[in-house]
């Protein structure tokens, strides 16, 4: 497939469209979780189907159009660092070489792995959720709300008579820094793979996509470096200060990647059981509304003893092509 005439154009259009739903997703809170997924699913439809300018101009152009609309220069880096990650994973996703060179047919195309496109993507959201929050000037008032909330609702449990003893405020300050990056790092990474997902739907169905379209429940997995990463930011965490916020957006990020992982897994496992779509509703339901914290763990631990990297390869010659 040939890239369209005008990819500048393309890409104009994608960041006016995610800088629209992004902007959406401030007036609307109980949206903004989808609003913002589809905001970097424009970003990929630019990326994964348009090439890299394209996607760099959707970028700068949702950036540009967010820093207008709020009057802050501060608003561009802001807009752009989330966004950055979907470059470099529309760019390493579309990268192929002939199978040969590593040993594969003749006749097929190799395609970065997708492990390593989620790895790529989990770092560069760490670097980004860290930087978002250094600069956001209203941080450290977030963190006091959220302090005086948690202990009013200690206060009012204790009050309701259950036994509980409230952390000192500046403690639950201090755990908030520590949870906050975390917390960012991962609902980000889980955002990113959610626009890239249904980019890449959107573009396969459209014929537009440069990657072919792969089997998720088979292909979605971590690389090994990934747990390393991983854990080193586990262990960071506890640093205190910098270190421990990156250490923190770094286990956040690795732990979305790892938590998506996991559902694929499931996934996996339930394909063709007669009693897999019951399953799967069953395991969302207890992940997300009735033991999100065992839930949680549970997939990120089937993630974490999954990883693989596997190249997808597609044909693009007739086997009879193929060198003697």
């Amino acid at each position: 497939m040939t890239n369209p005439k005008n990819p500048i154009l393309i890409g104009v259009i994608a960041g006016l469209a995610a800088a629209a739903l992004m902007a959406a997703g401030g007036y609307f809170a109980a949206l903004s979780i989808i609003l913002i997924f589809l905001s970097l699913a424009a970003i990929f439809v630019a990326g994964l189907g348009f090439g890299l300018l394209s996607c760099i101009v959707a970028i700068g152009t949702a950036a540009l159009a967010n820093a207008f609309l709020l009057s802050s220069p501060l608003a561009f880096l802001m807009t752009a660092a989330p966004l950055v990650p979907a470059v470099v994973m529309s760019q390493l996703a579309n990268t192929a070489r002939p199978a040969s060179e590593i040993g594969g047919p003749d006749t097929a195309t190799a395609w970065y792995p997708l492990s390593d496109v989620l790895f790529a993507g989990a770092v560069l959201t760490a670097i980004a959720s860290v930087y978002t929050t250094l600069a956001s000037p209203q941080i450290e008032a977030l963190y006091s709300a959220l302090a005086d909330a948690m202990q009013q609702m200690m206060t009012d449990m204790s009050g309701a008579g259950a036994d509980m003893d409230t952390l000192p405020r500046d403690e639950m300050i201090a755990m908030i820094r520590v949870i906050w990056p975390l917390a960012q790092a991962l609902q980000m990474m889980i955002a990113l793979f959610a626009g890239f997902y249904f980019a890449m739907r959107f573009l396969s169905a459209s014929g537009r996509n440069i990657r072919p379209r792969e089997d998720m429940a088979m292909s979605l997995r971590m690389n090994r470096v990934a747990i390393v990463v991983f854990l080193a930011g586990v262990v960071a965490m506890f640093a205190g200060g910098m270190i421990g916020m990156i250490g923190s957006s770094l286990a956040g990020a690795c732990a979305g990647g790892f938590l998506l992982a996991g559902f694929a897994v499931i996934h996996s496992f339930l394909r063709g059981k007669s009693w897999g779509l019951p399953g799967l509703v069953l395991v969302y339901l207890l992940t997300f509304f009735f033991l999100p914290v065992i839930g949680f763990l549970l997939v990120i631990a089937g993630g974490l003893a999954n990883p693989r990297r596997a190249i997808p390869l597609t044909q693009t010659k007739p086997e009879n092509d193929a060198k003697p």
